[in-house]
């Protein structure tokens, strides 16, 4: 069952109380409601979907490989890292992994920046996204239970996450999208180490992902 409204109720605490949980709810980064809410569904088991997320992120950092490095968790839907890469002044990729949910059906979105303004960065990263696009399509897309749509610009790639339709656990999901970060993360890589051969670099890039994709347990 998953929470799909929400509604104002009336409750009569203590001022000693209320302060307990305000210092509970500042330092988890939630609102009152929001603590309370949570408080109240550990006592009497109930998952709420704010806690599904928890979970599944956490599930998330703990499967990283030593590729990344995690940055301030910006709220508390999203995991944010960074890993390197090898191309002349070794830039940072920033990503961003954003789990929601949406009544039964669980969504998301990855993003991908680089802080740059070197116009033939742009233009390599431009020309890996839309690789990596098209391998996509090519390799995966039919078996989706969704269409991915993708945003491609200026050093920058989001693209949405489609969550299995089949039954699978919290933590299986937060694995999931590790191991999709993990193969997009070494196959932008093999990419790169081939440039300035674009042709070798989409040859690169294919093979990688060839590889990598029959090894993911599930197909996001």
């Amino acid at each position: 069952m998953v929470e799909t409204d929400k509604s104002i109720y009336s409750l009569v605490l203590s001022d000693s109380v209320v302060e307990a949980v305000d210092i509970m709810a500042r330092s988890a980064g939630l609102s009152r409601s929001a603590m309370i809410n949570q408080l109240l569904a550990e006592r009497v088991a109930y998952i709420t979907p704010e806690m599904r997320l928890r979970d599944i992120l956490a599930a998330l950092q703990n499967s990283m490989n030593g590729e990344f490095y995690l940055t301030e968790q910006s709220s508390g839907s999203t995991l944010s890292c960074r890993s390197t890469l090898k191309y002349r002044y070794k830039p940072t990729i920033r990503y961003s992994v954003e789990i929601y949910s949406r009544g039964e059906r669980k969504a998301g979105e990855l993003r991908v920046a680089f802080r740059t303004r070197n116009a033939e960065l742009i233009e390599d990263l431009t020309g890996f996204f839309s690789c990596w696009a098209a391998l996509e399509q090519k390799y995966i897309a039919a078996s989706l239970n969704r269409n991915i749509v993708y945003t491609i610009e200026n050093g920058r790639f989001s693209r949405t996450l489609s969550m299995p339709s089949e039954s699978i656990t919290d933590e299986e999901l937060g694995m999931a999208v590790a191991d999709y970060m993990a193969m997009f993360d070494g196959v932008m890589k093999r990419f790169f180490a081939e440039l300035p051969d674009v042709s070798a670099a989409a040859s690169a890039a294919e093979e990688g992902y060839a590889h990598e994709i029959i090894r993911q347990s599930v197909i996001i």
